[in-house]
């Protein structure tokens, strides 16, 4: 027989939990967070960590970050007396000019330095907290955030990062999952590992970029009146494009030391788009980058 629970549990910003089911081994319940404009400013850094689930992002022209949602925690037969999904929830933490909404677990020490969250795992009473072993949970969000904002949204595993509106730039990251960029002005970091990345520019990058994906293609979308040096690193693919306005630079050495006293050399040949500009790094290991002229 399934219960349905309401509640409201309050963070430091306002955190409406409702509309709860539960049985016996799976709890799914609905998430929303408001965090209000008088909690942040222009130059705060927005981070939005998720571990297992899509992520899907707006940026949009009001003044509130909102986030809503899937929360999903299930457990094995096994540890059914011991199961308490409460111990899985999305917690905030502030840096000096940042804000964290990040997933908290057991087993997981969290804590800010500065302007990084740092996770430190660690055993409490002799019980297994691994997402493996005794709780297996996804959250499935999708946020608002003000477009003005610069913002970091990353997943790990099962889901894709979707990101779009955000106009002075992005970070936008996943691990076994890919990164989907559209609608986006300033600059762009987008990494995963076992993915795609698809990136869409409404104008000229005015700042630098970097692409990273090491099983997965990259594609990256610009205006006909992109100006940039690009750099390309691929182990098994190639860097294709239908810009025609290209110039091949001369190839850049960089040194760097191994600390036994050795030097590592590494060559990177650039090419410029247009008159130059901003950089655009292309790295990959298996698959093909693709920069192509947006058709609208």
């Amino acid at each position: 027989m399934k219960t349905v629970l309401t509640l409201i549990i309050v963070l430091a910003s306002t955190a409406l939990y409702a509309q709860t089911t539960i049985s016996s081994q799976r709890v799914q319940e609905e998430i929303e967070i408001r965090i209000p404009a008088s909690e942040f400013n222009a130059e705060t850094f927005f981070h939005l960590k998720n571990i297992n689930g899509d992520l899907n992002a707006e940026g949009y022209d009001g003044d509130e970050i909102i986030i809503t949602g899937t929360k999903i925690i299930t457990t094995k037969p096994r540890y059914k007396d011991d199961f308490n999904p409460d111990e899985i929830y999305l917690d905030r933490l502030d840096g000096t000019n940042s804000i964290f909404v990040f997933v908290r677990q057991p087993g997981v020490e969290v804590r800010i330095e500065g302007d990084e969250l740092h996770y430190d795992s660690k055993k409490r009473s002799g019980k297994k907290y691994s997402n493996d072993d005794r709780l297996n949970f996804e959250f499935n969000l999708q946020a608002k955030i003000p477009r003005y904002l610069m913002a970091e949204i990353s997943t790990i595993n099962g889901g894709e990062v979707v990101v779009e509106g955000m106009k002075n730039g992005i970070e936008a990251f996943n691990v076994n999952g890919s990164v989907f960029v559209n609608d986006v002005a300033g600059h762009v970091k987008a990494n995963t590992v076992n993915g795609n990345i698809r990136v869409e520019f409404s104008e000229a990058p005015s700042g630098d970029s970097k692409f990273n994906t090491v099983n997965g293609t990259i594609e990256v979308f610009a205006p006909k009146n992109l100006a940039a040096v690009v750099t390309f690193k691929s182990l098994h693919g190639e860097l294709y494009t239908d810009f025609e306005n290209i110039e091949y630079l001369p190839n850049r050495v960089k040194t760097n030391k191994d600390g036994k006293n050795r030097y590592r050399i590494e060559q990177a040949a650039p090419i410029q788009i247009g008159e130059g500009g901003p950089e655009m790094h292309f790295q990959l290991l298996n698959g093909s980058a693709y920069i192509k002229q947006r058709k609208s």
